[in-house]
């Protein structure tokens, strides 16, 4: 068990890291291509798209540690009315149709990213960043949202 929560803390820990790196480049890349575009008419090439893959990294790779966190946007209007011993139920509930929700997240995103790759796609703009790059955003995403599913079915925080 401690493995399996060292490797998740430390996985979500990366996450954090990335999410952080990701978080502080956007604003300075969406500043300096709507300063290049509107102050001096000079529209960038790059900068929508390298936006778009901060954006990607901000949105896939955090899910699996907001899980783990227990901070996902949620009503518990009606929950919070049940008994202790209900909403325990209705937690692993929900954590195992989340971590179905990873499987197919998983799959799906990896037979995207390996269409990406064996076609060898690039994007359509002057960048042709390989499709498979930030394709490989969703199975990661989907992984860590698996994997902590599984540690909050395993060894939960609270």
């Amino acid at each position: 068990m401690n493995l399996w929560r060292n490797s998740l803390t430390a996985l979500n820990r990366i996450v954090v890291g990335i999410g952080l790196v990701a978080l502080g480049i956007l604003p300075f890349v969406v500043f300096y291509d709507v300063t290049a575009r509107y102050v001096f008419n000079a529209p960038t090439i790059w900068a929508t798209e390298t936006a778009i893959h901060l954006l990607q990294i901000l949105v896939f790779l955090p899910m699996g540690l907001l899980l783990r966190k227990n901070q996902h946007i949620r009503s518990t209007l009606i929950v919070d009315l049940l008994p202790r011993r209900a909403q325990k139920a209705l937690q692993v509930v929900s954590t195992l149709l989340v971590a179905t929700l990873a499987v197919c997240i998983t799959w799906l995103g990896w037979k995207l990213t390996a269409h990406a790759w064996n076609q060898q796609q690039v994007s359509a703009t002057l960048l042709a960043i390989p499709l498979w790059i930030p394709n490989a955003l969703i199975p990661g995403g989907g992984f860590l949202l698996l994997a902590n599913a599984l540690g909050n079915l395993v060894c939960p925080e609270h």
